[in-house]
């Protein structure tokens, strides 16, 4: 039921109308001097307590000016492709009123929503805004620092670490935005937190490695490293920008932490891959003229590719649904980057040796294979420091050892290219890593890990197949010296565990051995010749004593036992080595036998 109310006029005159007072009445005028001197004797103690509340409005001032600095960016495109039906009422029906800007390309549409366009909303998911802390907690960074580990001055020294050495080699990160947001201090805390875990690596940053809680106590790389990856696992994804989140992610694959490093790396780079195809960032974009969304996309391809072959995965992002172009290098602004996407484009090429589905496989890529001064000779990169060159030459042998696929054999394949440049880039790769200062030269990227294995697998099958005994004592040489480099690799990398583990105690059985015929496999049924011995060996175990002592036939029983189980250790590095050189079967210590699991818990 509707109420209405009508307002009483002050005088009786029809013509008259209300009397609005322009001054305050007597009541009011006397009352407010007697408010006014309280307010002047109230309390010190009442005055301090509400300062804040009187500073609030300008202090909230303040936020909203740093939200709009740091979160307020061109709008982003929105791609439709042409199998969504709302593509193509945008590309027939569309009008500036709907859409600010259309363009329809060819396989769907971009929408580049306006600053008052409908399709743009601060709540969407696909574009979460960044968090900021309350603004009663002050915009001062000792209240609000970066990071929750580190101290400020740990943070910007493996800062510099990362973008000295690593960032120009895969320049996933904006540098100048880094910087800029580090010291205004609304940098994400775990884009701080990945950068200084790849910089902890660095062999001049082991100084530098400290953590908040053991305050100047210097603190192992493998702890540093665990410390800040347990932070990243446990980060909301939801509170973090879709490019930022995608360029973390990206940088993460490069780190294997416990045993199940490897599923957990390919799983970043799988997720940071699909953030990039969210963002349609592997179609030509609008409004990306600095072009650092495309390098950041290549920078992507190159770590699919590189984790596609180091943990032998199926490249998640296909080549057929690839439409932006490659990046020149004058795009690009790195040499060494440069240098580094030249080689893993070779490296997509040999990864197609590994298909599984190839009826008939090449056994490698002998022609055409070009070499390492002609790539650096082609980018004009010279003038890189030592360092950095090594560490691309390093990728460059990795890259030629897997050139020829090394199938499960009965003897050594005939000298091909291939293979002669497989066995020609072992090793290069034992004699450089053998050198303490070189290794330590090299940059953190886990390139070095991967090529040292896959020289160490070359050394053993050598010396489990040839037939020339020289060829045999050279192999083992190479076999020794590259467990001794995965032995100190494993101070830094958690990637060199099981491998590490497993080829010392194959190092330390050759050692034992008599000699090293009984090592060689010559037969044309191995698998048939492994159970004859295994058959052999048992039998002596239970043959009961005759006309021998007790003593005797225990020394007979221990020493056949452990013949067996060393032929048993064998067996297990020769599936260890296959899996190394045959990329199509994926990286994975689960399916060994239980006497190996102590090999993989070491640290």
């Amino acid at each position: 039921m509707a109420t209405n109310f009508t307002f009483a006029t002050q005088s009786s005159h029809p013509k008259s109308r209300r009397f609005r007072s322009r001054k305050a009445c007597d009541d009011c005028r006397h009352r407010k001097p007697s408010e006014d001197r309280r307010e002047k004797i109230q309390p010190q103690g009442e005055q301090l307590e509400n300062q804040p509340q009187e500073e609030e409005p300008d202090e909230q001032s303040k936020l909203q000016k740093l939200r709009s600095d740091s979160s307020v960016s061109p709008p982003t495109p929105r791609f439709v492709g042409d199998s969504n039906p709302e593509a193509r009422l945008l590309d027939e029906h569309h009008s500036p009123e709907d859409a600010q800007e259309t363009n329809p390309g060819k396989v769907g549409v971009w929408i580049q929503p306006g600053p008052k366009s409908p399709i743009r909303n601060t709540n969407n998911p696909c574009f979460p805004p960044t968090q900021y802390s309350s603004p009663k907690r002050g915009l001062c960074r000792s209240q609000n620092p970066v990071s929750d580990l580190l101290s400020d001055n740990t943070i910007k020294v493996l800062s510099g670490f990362y973008f000295a050495n690593m960032h120009p080699i895969i320049p996933l990160l904006n540098e100048e935005e880094y910087w800029q947001s580090l010291s205004r201090g609304t940098i994400p805390m775990p884009l701080v937190h990945v950068v200084c875990l790849l910089a902890a690596k660095d062999n001049g940053a082991e100084k530098h490695l400290k953590l908040l809680q053991g305050r100047d106590t210097i603190v192992p790389v493998r702890k540093f490293c665990s410390q800040l990856y347990g932070s990243l696992s446990a980060l909301s994804r939801h509170t973090i920008k879709k490019t930022t989140m995608m360029r973390i992610l990206g940088l993460l694959s490069l780190h294997q932490e416990g045993s199940d490093g490897v599923e957990e790396a390919s799983g970043c780079i799988a997720q940071a891959i699909h953030y990039a195809q969210s963002l349609a960032l592997h179609l030509p974009r609008p409004n990306d003229g600095d072009g650092d969304l495309k390098r950041a996309f290549w920078c992507l391809w190159t770590l699919d590719r590189l984790n596609a072959a180091t943990n032998s995965r199926p490249c998640v992002m296909a080549d057929m649904d690839i439409a932006v172009s490659d990046l020149t290098p004058q795009e690009s602004g790195f040499v060494a980057f440069n240098v580094l996407f030249r080689i893993a484009k070779m490296l997509n090429k040999v990864i197609g040796l590994y298909r599984p589905k190839l009826e008939e496989t090449p056994s490698g890529w002998d022609s055409g294979f070009p070499g390492f001064e002609h790539i650096m000779s082609e980018m004009d990169a010279w003038r890189l420091d030592p360092s950095t060159i090594a560490t691309l030459h390093l990728f460059f042998l990795a890259t030629a050892i897997l050139a020829h696929r090394l199938k499960t054999i009965t003897t050594l394949p005939s000298p091909t290219p291939a293979r002669l440049r497989q066995q020609l880039s072992a090793i290069q790769v034992v004699r450089y890593m053998q050198d303490p200062t070189r290794r330590n030269a090299l940059h953190p990227f886990p390139i070095v890990v991967y090529a040292t294995s896959l020289a160490l697998s070359v050394s053993y099958q050598q010396l489990r197949y040839s037939r020339v005994f020289s060829d045999q004592e050279d192999a083992r040489q190479d076999f020794n010296t590259g467990c001794e480099v995965l032995q100190e690799l494993r101070r830094k990398w958690g990637s060199a565990d099981a491998m590490a583990a497993l080829a010392n105690r194959i190092s330390g059985a050759v050692d034992q051995l008599p000699c090293l015929d009984i090592l060689r496999v010559n037969r044309s049924d191995r698998a048939k010749s492994d159970s004859d011995l295994a058959e052999n060996l048992t039998s002596m175990v239970d043959q009961q004593p005759t006309d021998l002592s007790m003593a005797d036939c225990s020394a007979d029983s221990q020493t056949a036992m452990s013949r067996l189980e060393t032929m048993n250790l064998f067996a297990g590095m020769d599936d260890v080595s296959w899996m190394y050189l045959d990329a199509e079967n994926p990286v994975s210590f689960d399916s060994f036998p239980v006497e190996f699991e102590e090999l993989y818990s070491v640290w």
